[in-house]
């Protein structure tokens, strides 16, 4: 292993704990940016991409067998321009180039990612975790490629470009208009192809590796809440309990580890994300306040704990993860020298147990939590084992029948002896904590913690929520309204993207909700209204996910579901309970408009659109009676003439004139943020509109827009110029559509298009 001595690389001047573990790399690092894209096009060298995150472990293997080796450097720093990125600090990097690796490797991704681009940033080579000596022979071999065929290189850069940019034209959804109707069909489906997939022995959906569908609980719940069907109930119970009792869930200190490597929740990958708990804690909470279970009041409580205990920072913010390995004592390896192992911090043996809790103490509570001479974790990799605490063999109520005890008396005695495991275990190596803050993440526990105080009463949840969005507000929001991504160290950076302004819009209204402090409320509209600027999709429906920049190839609109709620969904459910609390007809739009955006996606993969689901969920029970309210803006619509007779080649005008109701308006022709313009376009094979002329407009005040708006009322004329074809003759019916949106003084209803006919002659 090479001395900690050398000299530091620019790695050494970033906040971010992942970009700091290689800061004394001999890699001559850069930080995504400008920089290092100059560099390249300057020295005309490759880039090699690296994106990972501080508590990944097999990032930390590469970084070890890899970027610590100084032949490997050697042969990076001669050749490549070499970039690494923090996923969790640039989602909008990560994902794009993610989706190179699937490419490359029909489907297989994960992290570490190694990509390599041309100095223009397009993906030619990539795959995951390299072991050293392929990594170092596939560096040569692009070297070697990138000076001697480089037109085959960038006639893949471009080819896989290209795939990228299409397949997000292929996720880029279809509008799918939305009722009630509709709305009740799709639930409907989802439900029964959640029922489906459901794993019927150990919960969960689907198999080896298993993540918490935190997203599809919440659904679930929601449903059962509102139809009482009691399959729904069943799935989530058993998904919920099954997780809770598993190796998954810390049962010694609580909280959740980050997924299952196998079918029944036994074995975690051990690290421990902010996310996870955010959501996994609320859902518990609510599971117990549908039941009164007090066993899902437990696992919600220590989870809650967990994170005010470990994962909160002095200032009321959250860290973002603990790592899955920690160092090893001397006494307990079989190597002398002191070194990391995944796990390590968690595991237990008998003997250890017992020296703590003695030796009867000790026996009963190995037995009941499976831990034995015979451990039930090892490391293929390196042969460390041990034993992971878990109930899956029987939970405590059925221990208690066996021993003839009080299940209430069985878990006091449990709670006692594990209150002094942790003690113990505190004493250990702590695994490494990413104390970065990021917006989206603190948002999600914000909201958690505001619904935990709704569903359990617990003041200090309420206080912690509060806390942490006030923290948000004060230290990630700019004087310009804009947010921040990361925070740490007192520095705030990276510009925010669409899931940091919509995960706090609805953690806001939640504070609103449970404290009916109306600053939650004013500081919810103002944020709305700024990711409403900034993200969404004026001409095609829902939200970027971040603003237009120069150095990301291409744009996303993501909208389904992942170990984060689908930030599409958590805009529209923010801006739908916006309006709702308000009155505000705008965001209620907007929120509609999102849900129809992506409502082809809803029907096709409901799995992977629990989130947006629930959204669609809310808008039928809270907008029923509005839905069915018919409102008339525009009286009448015709033109003059009604028959227009063209001679070849002449140019005659033909005259639009729409009645607008009064209290109404409709929007101007000249493009306003926000706001559909009215538009008119004609589809003719045998005329040209030469031009289009629109009527002067007013520029007028409405409550709901902080400048005038420039819009049209009363009786509105458009003068379209059309000129006949040469060879126009016959008859023809003339098509016109007429885009447009009406608002009265209070809201904006969403834009409609009417299509329209007129009847041409030509003559001679």
């Amino acid at each position: 292993m090479f001395e900690r001595n050398r000299r530091q690389n620019r790695l050494a001047k970033e906040t971010s704990p992942y970009l700091l573990q290689h800061a004394d790399n001999p890699v001559d690092w850069f930080p995504w940016g400008d920089e290092a894209f100059e560099k390249a096009k300057s020295e005309d060298k490759p880039i090699f991409l690296s994106v990972g995150y501080s508590t990944c472990h097999w990032c930390h293997v590469m970084e070890r067998e890899s970027f610590e080796n100084e032949e490997i450097a050697a042969i990076l720093n001669e050749h490549f321009v070499s970039v690494k990125v923090d996923r969790e600090e640039r989602p909008d990097v990560d994902e794009i180039y993610m989706r190179s690796v699937l490419i490359f490797t029909n489907g297989h991704g994960g992290w570490p990612m190694s990509v390599f681009l041309t100095p223009e940033g397009k993906p030619f080579f990539g795959g995951t975790y390299f072991p050293p000596d392929q990594f170092k022979r596939i560096l040569l071999e692009i070297a070697r490629l990138w000076r001697d065929e480089r037109q085959r290189v960038l006639e893949v850069a471009n080819e896989v470009s290209r795939a990228i940019a299409a397949e997000l034209k292929i996720i880029m959804p279809v509008a799918e208009p939305l009722d009630e109707n509709s709305a009740d069909l799709v639930l409907k489906s989802a439900e029964n192809s959640l029922l489906r997939s459901l794993d019927k022995t150990n919960g969960g959906f689907g198999g080896a590796p298993k993540f918490p569908p935190h997203q599809a609980l919440m659904f679930l719940l929601q449903r059962y809440e509102a139809t009482k069907r009691l399959p729904l109930w069943e799935a989530a119970e058993l998904t919920l309990r099954k997780m809770a009792l598993g190796g998954i869930y810390d049962q010694i200190g609580g909280g959740f580890h980050r997924y299952s490597v196998d079918a029944k929740w036994l074995v975690p990958h051990f690290e421990k994300m902010l996310y996870d708990n955010a959501q996994l804690a609320q859902v518990y909470a609510w599971a117990y306040s549908l039941t009164g279970d007090p066993f899902f009041r437990r696992i919600a409580t220590e989870t809650y704990d967990f994170v005010l205990r470990e994962m909160t920072s002095p200032k009321g913010a959250f860290y973002s993860a603990l790592d899955a390995e920690s160092l090893l004592t001397v006494s307990r390896p079989s190597s002398p020298v002191p070194h990391k192992e995944e796990g390590a911090f968690y595991l237990w043996n008998p003997d250890e147990v017992k020296a703590i809790l003695g030796e009867e103490d000790g026996e009963l509570f190995c037995k009941i939590y499976g831990i034995s001479d015979e451990p039930n974790f090892v490391n293929p990799h390196t042969g460390y084992e041990g034993c992971i605490p878990n109930l899956l063999k029987a939970p405590v109520e059925n221990w208690a029948k066996t021993l003839n005890m009080d299940a209430n008396e069985l878990w006091a005695k449990l709670d006692e002896w594990r209150a002094k495991l942790l003690e113990a275990r505190n004493r250990r190596p702590k695994p490494h904590c990413d104390d970065k803050v990021l917006a989206s993440w603190n948002a999600l526990m914000v909201r958690s913690f505001a619904l935990g105080y709704r569903y359990l009463g617990d003041e200090r949840y309420c206080q912690a929520a509060e806390r942490a969005a006030e923290f948000l507000w004060s230290r990630m929001r700019k004087e310009d309204g804009t947010l921040w991504r990361s925070y740490r160290n007192g520095i705030a950076k990276v510009e925010g993207m669409l899931d940091d302004y919509a995960y706090l819009l609805v953690a806001l209204i939640e504070l609103h909700e449970i404290t009916g402090e109306s600053k939650w409320q004013r500081r919810a509209k103002e944020l709305a209204d700024t990711m409403v600027q900034l993200f969404l999709d004026e001409q095609s429906g829902g939200f970027w996910f971040a603003t237009e920049k120069a150095d990301l190839l291409t744009r996303s609109k993501p909208s389904i579901d992942g170990a984060e709620p689908s930030p599409n969904a958590m805009a529209a459910l923010g801006l739908l309970r916006l309006a709702n609390a308000t009155g505000d007809e705008r965001y209620a739009q907007i929120a509609k408009r999102t849900m129809e955006t992506f409502g082809g996606m809803m029907i096709r993969i409901p799995q992977g659109m629990a989130t947006m689901l629930c959204v669609l969920d809310e808008w039928r029970a809270t907008r029923k009676e509005q839905a069915i309210v018919s409102e008339r803006p525009i009286e009448r619509i015709w033109f003059e003439p009604e028959r227009l007779v063209l001679k070849a080649g002449e140019i005659s005008p033909l005259k639009l004139k729409v009645k607008i109701a009064k209290g109404w308006h409709i929007n101007a022709a000249e493009p306003q943020p926000n706001l559909q313009p009215t538009q008119l376009s004609v589809e003719s094979k045998l005329t040209v509109a030469e031009r289009i002329d629109f009527p002067k407009h007013k520029e007028v005040k409405f409550s709901f827009a902080n400048e005038p708006i420039k819009v049209y009322d009363g009786e509105l004329e458009i003068a379209v110029w059309l000129r006949a074809k040469p060879d126009a003759e016959g008859e023809e019916v003339l098509n016109l559509r007429l885009r447009y949106q009406a608002c009265d003084e209070k809201r904006c209803l969403m834009p409609t298009e009417t299509k329209l006919q007129v009847p041409v002659k030509f003559e001679p």
